[in-house]
């Protein structure tokens, strides 16, 4: 049976990890805060350091912060990879760039670890209940090694293409996402500026051809104060990494994806990251 290492129990993480275990894949947890393991205490085993998870796991799935992150979990004499076994698969879930990717994979390559991307959407209910989206890219060896892991929280689960492909898909997403909730903003304060009752042209909105995920959370919430914490650091980093791909062929469609991405940041005071973290 395979065996499945997880690092990064946060709000999203907790849930893929606790679905894996729920599944009946014998798991193995490391966590820089401790109190983090509470709720898997005798339900995993508990690694003393992330090279000791990467020896004990055929499959090890990251779900970390960001770029940094990543690497300091990953790399070094203290990282998964020091201790990763030949022929195992490091999943990459966080969002991170494609060229950070691509360092960790040259690094996995000298161990003989296969990297996959597999970045994922749908938050923490999702994945508790199974349905993530999953966007994977990499070697088809590597995911079909993968999927007894990503299949137990992810429903899709789609095979973008290579290494990195995964990220792109995940990038496009959250770029959309954030356009679409600049959006949405935008149409309700025009519409209040010409008169009309908010809540009576919310429901008119939701109910026509405009009618968006964005739309809904933003009608639903009455403005996007309430999220805005969770919105601005994150669509700061992932709208900045997608600002970072080169896409020359499609300039104008980028810039015109990047404008109203970035009005909603300038809405939230989160300006667009520049190096793979939030502005604050």
């Amino acid at each position: 049976m395979t065996k499945a290492g997880f690092i990064g129990l946060g709000s999203q993480g907790a849930g893929m990890a606790q679905r894996i275990i729920d599944q009946g894949v014998p798991t193995t947890l490391w966590a820089r805060n401790p109190s983090s393991l509470a709720a898997f205490r005798g339900r995993a085993n508990v690694a003393a350091s992330p090279p000791e998870l990467g020896q004990l796991s055929d499959v090890v799935g990251v779900c970390v912060t960001d770029d940094d992150a990543v690497r300091e979990v990953a790399l070094g004499p203290t990282g998964l990879l020091a201790g990763m076994r030949a022929g195992s698969v490091l999943a990459i879930h966080s969002t991170i760039g494609t060229t950070t990717c691509a360092e960790i994979d040259e690094a996995a390559s000298g161990h003989g670890v296969t990297v996959i991307d597999a970045p994922v959407s749908g938050g923490g209910s999702a994945a508790a209940a199974g349905s993530l989206t999953v966007y994977v890219g990499g070697s088809q060896e590597g995911v079909e090694r993968a999927r007894p892991v990503l299949d137990t929280y992810g429903d899709p689960v789609f095979h973008m293409g290579g290494l990195g492909s995964g990220l792109r898909t995940k990038l496009i997403n959250n770029v959309l996402n954030a356009a679409q909730f600049g959006l949405a903003r935008d149409a309700m304060v025009v519409g209040e500026a010409l008169g009309l009752d908010p809540d009576l042209l919310g429901r008119a909105l939701t109910s026509g051809s405009g009618q968006s995920f964005a739309l809904d959370v933003y009608v639903g919430l009455g403005s996007l104060d309430a999220i805005a914490g969770h919105l601005g650091p994150l669509l700061s980093k992932d709208v900045g990494l997608f600002g970072l791909e080169a896409l020359p062929a499609e300039a104008a469609e980028r810039v015109a994806l990047l404008s109203a991405a970035d009005r909603l940041l300038s809405v939230l005071d989160y300006p667009r990251s520049t190096d793979g973290r939030t502005a604050r």
